[in-house]
C-alpha cells in the first residue's frame, strides 16, 4: 500500500503575521500578569518556578520567530512554521500543567495553535499536530494524576479536548481548502482579466482606425496611436494623451458638438489642425446613465481609405469599359489617324495643312486618354526597392536633360542632412514624377516663362516618414477646385486629359504611400508624396 503524500504550504502572508504577533503578545501577558500578581490563582498555581521558566522560554523564543519571519517577509518555509507549531504545542502544554492543568482553562489555547496548523498544513500533518496536542493534554493529565494535583475525572476534560482538536483541524482545514479554492481561482480570474485587458489595449493600441474615449468633462480617457497620428501628434502645441482636454483640439471638438446636437446625423469630414488628411468622425455613447458619469467614444477614419475604395471601384469600372470599346475607338481612330497622315504627304494649303495639324493632334490626344485608361486596368504590382531618393532623383535629372535637350530647371533642396530612404518601385517612381513634372513645367512657364520645378526631400517630424515636395511657380491650384485635382478626368488645361493626377495617386497608394496637395502660402502649386517607412513595410502579396 502507498505510503499517504504529505503536501506543505506556507501560510499566506497576512495569517502568518497575525499568528507570530499573537504568540508574542500572549506569551508577554502571560509573564506580565504573573509578575503582577494579577490572575494568580490561575497562572503558575502549581509549579511557579516551571511556569515563570517556560513563560519566559515561550516570549523568548516568539520574539526570535517574530524577528526572523519579518526579516524574511513572512516567506519562510512550511518547515519552519511546524517547528513553530511544536513548540507553541509544548510550551502551552507545559504552561497548563504549572498552572493546575485543564482546570485553568490554559490547555483551551492549543485550539488556537491547532487552528492555525489546519490552515498551513494540508494532509495528515495537520491531523499529526492535533494528534501531538492531544497526547500532550493526555500525557500532562496522567502526570497531573499522579501528583495528585488532579483527580481521574479530569481524563474525561482532555478527552473532550482532544476530540475538539480533532474537529478544529478537520473544520479549519475544510474552510482553508475552500478559501484557498476560491483563491486560486480568483488568481485564476485576475490573471484572465489581465491578460484579456492586456489583449484588449494590445488591439486597441494596433487598429488602424483611430479611438478615443472621453468623460463627461470632455477629458480624454483612452487614446491609441492611430488616433494620435490621424489628429497630428503634437501639432496642437503639446503632446496628445491621457488627461488632456479635447477642447484643445477644435476641428475635432467643432465636429463632437454638432454630434450632441444632431446626435442621428453623420458628422462632416474634417481636416486637423495643420494636417492634410481628411478625417471622418464618429460618436457612441458609451454609458446610459446621468451627464455626470458619460463617456463617448469616438472613431477617427482616414477618409483615404473609403477614397481609395471608390477608386477601385472607378478602376473596375474603367477597365470593364476598356475591355469593350478599346477595339471599337481604336480601329477608326487609326484609320483617321492614317488617312491624316496621307493627306499630310499631298500638296495642300496653309489652311488645310493646319486643318490636317488638329487632326492629328486631336487622335493622338484622345489614343493617349485610352492608352491611360488602359493602364489603368492593367496595372501590375510594384516591385519595392530601397531607393537613396535625393542621389537617385539627381541622377534622374541627368539623364532626363540628356534625353530632353529642352531647359527645364530641377532645383532639388534636401531638408535633413540624413540620408532620405524610401520603399517604392522605380518605374512608378519615375511614372508619378514624370506626370507631375509635366503639370508643373507647362503652369511654371506660363506664369513666368519658365519652365521650373522644385523639388524639396526630408522626414516629417511627426510621423517620422520620408517624403517628396514637387513645386511649381504657376499660379496654383484656387481653393474650390483643390478636392477635384484627383479626380478623373478633372484638367483646366485644354490639352490635358485629366488622368495624370489620378494615375499618379494611384501608382502611390498602390506602393503604400499617399500623394496630397498642400495648401501653401507661397505662390505654386504643392504636391506632396508621403512615403511609407523604409524599415517597417511588409510586402504585398498577391492572392491567387
Amino acid at each position: 500500500m502507498a505510503e499517504p503524500h504529505l503536501t506543505l504550504v506556507s501560510t499566506p502572508e497576512n495569517t502568518l503575521k497575525v499568528y507570530s504577533l499573537y504568540r508574542l503578545i500572549l506569551s508577554a501577558l502571560l509573564l506580565t500578569l504573573y509578575l503582577a500578581g494579577v490572575a494568580s490563582e490561575v497562572l503558575g498555581t502549581t509549579h511557579p518556578r516551571l511556569f515563570v521558566t517556560v513563560v519566559a522560554f515561550y516570549l523568548a523564543a516568539s520574539a526570535i520567530t517574530h524577528f526572523y519571519f519579518h526579516l524574511n517577509r513572512y516567506a519562510v518555509s512550511a518547515y519552519s512554521q511546524l517547528l513553530m507549531l511544536i513548540i507553541d504545542i509544548t510550551a502551552l502544554t507545559t504552561i497548563t500543567h504549572a498552572s493546575g492543568g485543564l482546570q485553568s482553562g490554559l490547555g483551551y489555547l492549543l485550539l488556537v495553535a491547532v487552528a492555525s496548523a489546519s490552515i498551513s498544513l494540508r494532509g495528515q500533518l495537520a491531523y499529526f499536530l492535533a494528534a501531538l496536542a492531544t497526547i500532550s493534554v493526555l500525557t500532562e493529565t496522567g502526570i497531573a494524576t499522579l501528583e495528585q494535583t488532579q483527580t481521574t475525572r479530569d481524563s474525561v476534560s482532555a478527552g473532550v479536548l482532544g476530540m475538539l482538536l480533532f474537529v478544529t483541524v478537520f473544520t479549519f482545514q475544510m474552510l482553508a481548502a475552500r478559501a484557498r479554492a476560491a483563491q486560486e481561482l480568483a488568481i485564476t480570474r485576475e490573471v484572465e482579466a489581465a491578460d484579456l485587458q492586456r489583449l484588449n489595449e494590445a488591439i486597441i493600441r494596433n487598429m488602424h482606425t483611430g479611438i478615443i474615449v472621453i468623460d463627461s468633462n470632455d477629458t480624454i480617457r483612452l487614446i491609441n496611436s492611430a488616433a494620435i497620428q490621424l489628429l497630428g501628434g503634437q501639432q496642437t502645441g503639446r503632446p496628445l494623451g491621457i488627461n488632456q482636454s479635447i477642447r484643445t483640439l477644435s476641428s475635432l471638438y467643432r465636429q463632437l458638438k454638432h454630434w450632441r446636437v444632431y446626435p442621428w446625423m453623420r458628422t462632416p469630414t474634417f481636416t486637423p489642425e495643420g494636417g492634410y488628411t481628411r478625417i471622418q468622425a464618429n460618436f457612441t455613447s458609451l454609458s446610459t446613465g446621468g451627464e455626470e458619469n458619460r463617456q463617448i467614444l469616438i472613431f477617427l477614419e482616414d477618409t483615404r481609405t473609403l477614397a481609395q475604395y471608390a477608386q477601385q471601384l472607378k478602376l473596375s469600372s474603367l477597365g470593364r469599359l476598356t475591355g469593350s470599346i478599346a477595339h471599337e475607338i481604336r480601329n477608326p481612330l487609326g484609320a483617321i489617324s492614317h488617312a491624316s497622315q496621307l493627306l499630310s504627304e499631298l500638296p495642300v494649303d496653309e489652311q488645310q495643312k493646319n486643318l490636317i495639324e488638329i487632326i492629328d493632334r486631336q487622335t493622338k490626344r484622345v489614343n493617349q486618354i485610352i492608352e491611360n485608361v488602359m493602364q489603368l486596368s492593367r496595372q501590375r504590382n510594384p516591385e519595392f526597392q530601397k531607393i537613396s531618393l535625393t542621389p537617385w532623383l539627381k541622377k534622374y535629372r541627368t539623364e532626363r536633360q540628356q534625353e530632353t535637350n529642352d531647359d527645364a530647371v530641377i532645383e532639388i533642396f534636401e531638408e535633413s542632412h540624413d540620408e532620405t530612404r524610401v520603399f517604392f518601385d522605380p518605374s512608378h517612381l519615375l511614372q508619378v514624377l514624370n506626370n507631375l513634372f509635366e503639370n508643373a513645367f507647362r503652369h511654371s512657364k506660363q506664369a513666368t516663362g519658365i519652365a521650373k520645378a522644385t523639388l524639396k526631400t526630408g522626414t516629417d517630424p511627426i510621423s517620422g516618414l520620408p517624403f517628396l515636395d514637387v513645386i511649381d511657380n504657376g499660379p496654383g491650384i484656387p481653393k474650390r477646385e483643390q478636392d477635384k485635382v484627383f479626380d478623373p478626368f478633372f484638367t483646366t488645361s485644354s490639352q490635358g486629359s485629366g488622368l495624370g493626377l489620378y494615375v499618379s495617386k494611384q501608382l502611390c497608394e498602390v506602393n503604400y504611400a499617399t500623394l496630397s496637395y498642400l495648401e501653401s502660402e507661397d505662390p505654386g502649386a504643392h504636391f506632396r508624396i508621403g512615403f511609407s517607412h523604409p524599415d517597417r513595410l511588409l510586402p504585398r502579396y498577391n492572392d491567387e
